[in-house]
């Protein structure tokens, strides 16, 4: 891998490193020789996770505690790596809430919307200007299989990812002529902290599966869903009506999700692997 290295180093950025596939991108990019700064809200994790990725791999490493929701994270980031030179950034971290929307808390789902859709945004922008002073770098954005339709009960969460799908296909063209690299992940299930006891999964996958996935098709591709039957599940939103879709999405998330908080929407599981995960 001295060639992604040479490529996308010497630095990576991971946002909800602290678990999941955040987790998982941070392992694995450290294994292959790249250094990681670590961004999550669960400093603890953070640390535990940076000792072990220099002892294991001697690279270097950065520890970022930021809550992605608040409105200076990014400037709390442009400080812990402006000395850095970030040739790949992994925009991972997201939240879900579940169920009817009007019955949430309006609190919760602004949260969703700053984690998943703003920051991605905010970080793509700062680091990419960068990133083209160097003629060169990458970003992986982690949408979602739930992208791909409305899908009730996760209202809010879909959208957000539908605009991570998006954004990140539109910069892929935009930012190609300026020697950046933009995929987007569309995971579907995956097994992470997100799902809580009384989820039902259906098929899910291993984070480490996903990761690799994702950085074997990145300069080769612009949006891969990881796993075939996510690739099935997501090629035939093409064939049916957007209503259909929404229906069919709708009676698969009541049948994975228990409605009595499953996916609780509290800001622990923020260092998401990304209810990207859950599809």
């Amino acid at each position: 891998m001295k060639n992604f290295v040479e490529r996308f180093g010497p630095w990576a950025v991971v946002t909800g490193a602290s678990s999941g596939i955040g987790e998982a991108f941070a392992r694995r990019l450290a294994e292959i020789g790249m250094n990681v700064a670590l961004a999550a809200r669960r400093e603890d994790r953070l640390r535990k996770l940076a000792e072990d990725l220099q002892s294991r791999h001697s690279v270097s490493t950065r520890v970022v505690p930021v809550d992605l929701s608040q409105d200076n994270f990014l400037s709390l980031i442009e400080q812990a790596t402006h000395d850095l030179q970030v040739g790949l950034l992994v925009n991972n971290a997201g939240i879900a809430t579940t169920g009817k929307f009007l019955d949430n808390d309006l609190g919760s789902e602004l949260a969703l919307l700053h984690i998943n859709s703003r920051a991605p945004l905010l970080l793509a922008h700062h680091f990419g200007r960068s990133m083209r002073k160097h003629r060169r770098g990458g970003m992986i954005f982690v949408s979602s299989t739930a992208a791909f339709a409305g899908v009730p009960s996760w209202s809010n969460y879909a959208a957000s990812k539908a605009y991570d799908l998006v954004l990140a296909e539109g910069l892929a063209q935009e930012l190609r002529q300026e020697g950046i690299t933009v995929l987007v992940l569309c995971p579907g299930p995956t097994r992470t902290e997100l799902w809580r006891s009384g989820a039902r999964p259906l098929l899910p996958m291993q984070p480490s599966a996903v990761v690799a996935i994702a950085l074997k098709k990145l300069g080769r591709r612009t949006t891969v869903v990881a796993g075939w039957v996510n690739s099935v599940s997501a090629f035939s939103t093409r064939l049916l009506p957007r209503s259909w879709n929404a229906a069919i999405f709708g009676w698969v998330v009541g049948r994975m999700v228990d409605r009595n908080e499953a996916f609780a929407p509290d800001r622990t599981d923020q260092e998401h692997a990304g209810v990207s995960n859950p599809g």
